[in-house]
């Protein structure tokens, strides 16, 4: 089976090798026209309990946590283990590699997908609202800079399905279900074309990955370990 998140396929169910993973095209370039480029690859794990919803950082704006680029043996370009970017750098793709796997192999879980994507008007909000549109998964401190919430938080498919306004925000839990089961493992695999108010990083920008283990139901739930790697090129206004 496929699904999608945003245009391009993910599959599941076999592992593959980062070589197999879809890529972006020009990943390997060091350039865009005359300015240099910054390489951003992180790795997060987690483990979500049985009817939790965790948010993770794909792409977020957030200067103080991006940090200084560093020069790195075999790259030709400074590099970033983070997942943060700097005031008008352009961030065109994100290739996300993710894995799912049990705790508990004898067990049965229902994983969703979805993702929250935000520019200044909405990651700007005040404290409630970001409680009312997004369950607090992201948060905006006042100088609109973007982050997820540290771990997972009780929420599971009939509080999302019950309540339309985060519907509209946190998009795609209904449509991508998967099955665990028998110590079957998922991976996603995939390059996504940024929405396009995120490609350009301002104040109140973040495009972020959620996962549901929507298994307190079911009284086979069990945890689910995941690790996410990521992967994209900045584009920074200023020379390095």
């Amino acid at each position: 089976m496929i699904y999608y998140l945003g245009k391009p396929k993910f599959k599941y169910g076999v592992k593959k090798h980062a070589g197999n993973a879809i890529r972006q095209g020009g990943t390997g370039a060091t350039y865009s026209g005359s300015q240099n480029i910054i390489r951003h690859a992180n790795t997060v794990t987690a483990t979500i309990g049985s009817g939790k919803t965790q948010a993770f950082n794909l792409v977020t704006y957030n200067p103080t946590n991006h940090g200084t680029p560093v020069t790195s043996d075999g790259s030709s370009a400074k590099v970033l283990t983070n997942n943060f970017t700097d005031d008008g750098s352009r961030v065109d793709y994100v290739t996300m590699q993710l894995t799912v796997k049990q705790t508990d192999t004898s067990k049965n879980n229902t994983i969703y997908l979805g993702t929250i994507s935000t520019s200044f008007n909405q990651g700007r909000l005040n404290t409630a609202l970001m409680t009312t549109n997004f369950n607090d998964f992201i948060s905006s401190n006042a100088s609109g800079e973007m982050g997820v919430a540290a771990a997972e938080k009780t929420y599971n498919l009939n509080t999302y399905s019950l309540n339309d306004i985060q519907q509209h925000n946190i998009r795609g839990l209904l449509k991508r279900q998967m099955q665990l089961y028998s110590g079957r493992v998922i991976t996603a695999n995939s390059t996504i074309p940024l929405p396009r108010k995120n490609r350009r990083q301002q104040e109140g920008s973040i495009f972020a990955l959620v996962i549901m283990n929507d298994s307190e139901s079911d009284t086979a739930g069990s945890d689910v370990e995941i690790r996410l790697d990521t992967f994209f090129k900045e584009i920074p206004v200023n020379s390095l």
